[in-house]
């Protein structure tokens, strides 16, 4: 492990903010100036094998065509004598998997904006030509003013189209189990529709606090996804309208022909949906218009 003070190529690590089994996630200043980085860092040593490199890489180039409010913005990527490193935008906030779990009354409060700006990223993705195939909390950073991130593009596909659609085949099944559209756990090249399967999982765990989804085995985990029915948001939350519980279970539908069409649809959708019969409070300690700390 690295400590702080040390340097990768011209940046002084600051601080760690999260530590993998294969990257490191720093806080980065440049010997010149005072602005923070994220720098997602591969050390030399036995993990620094020639797969692990290819996927950084291959991560900067998804990320370097991404130019969106809600998408992590990618600077630079370099190799160096102390290991390889990509140059993310610093946006020191949990991810949304850890506000779920530490502050679940704020996340519903902030339910519809959060998940209107998840889409949005995800739009521009599927706008610029890629599948993000991995949408789950985790890969959002969500800022107490409901400012979101979308992150990690490492199994990011490009949308097949025209004849490349057509000949269709098989792909390498990748993903996170809890979250997979059936077709990408079939292992089928997915487009946006996929995305959307994800995001209802995401939805559906925002007001849930776990996935709509639970099993004992892998394998049982993702028959569920493939022939089982989400439980009704409705049972769950007597607060929560049929109309927008409809709405996710549709999200989350197992042919994506009968999902919306576009990530776009999903926002304009959820613009237009009433999540509520009465706004949640929001919680005495929270304070949306304070800024994150650094």
């Amino acid at each position: 492990m690295a400590s702080a003070n040390e340097f990768v190529g011209n940046y002084r690590m600051f601080h760690l903010i999260r530590a993998g089994g294969v990257y490191q996630i720093w806080a980065v200043r440049p010997m010149s100036e005072n602005t923070l980085f994220a720098m997602k860092w591969l050390p030399p040593g036995e993990k620094y094998t020639r797969q692990a490199l290819s996927e950084l890489r291959y991560e900067f180039t998804v990320g370097k065509t991404l130019k969106h409010p809600e998408v992590i913005k990618t600077y630079e990527f370099k190799t160096t004598n102390n290991g390889a490193y990509m140059l993310l935008e610093y946006f020191k906030t949990p991810n949304l998997k850890q506000q779920i779990v530490s502050n679940p009354p704020l996340v519903k409060c902030q339910a519809k904006e959060i998940l209107i700006n998840c889409a949005s990223g995800l739009a521009h993705m599927h706008k610029t030509g890629w599948v993000h195939r991995d949408v789950k909390p985790d890969n959002f950073l969500v800022s107490n003013k409901s400012e979101v991130r979308l992150i990690d593009f490492n199994l990011a596909r490009k949308i097949k189209t025209g004849l490349g659609k057509m000949l269709g085949g098989k792909t390498k099944v990748q993903g996170t189990h809890s979250y997979m559209a059936p077709e990408q756990i079939r292992g089928k090249h997915v487009d946006a529709r996929a995305d959307i399967y994800s995001l209802g999982c995401v939805a559906f765990e925002l007001f849930h606090g776990k996935p709509p989804f639970t099993a004992n085995s892998f394998q049982e985990l993702l028959n569920k996804h493939l022939k089982s029915k989400p439980p009704d948001l409705t049972v769950i939350d007597k607060n929560i309208t049929p109309e927008f519980a409809a709405f996710v279970k549709r999200l989350m539908a197992k042919d994506p022909d009968d999902r919306p069409s576009s990530m776009k649809d999903v926002q304009m959708e959820l613009r237009s949906q009433r999540l509520f019969y009465a706004p949640p409070k929001l919680p005495e300690e929270a304070d949306p218009t304070q800024e994150d700390k650094a």
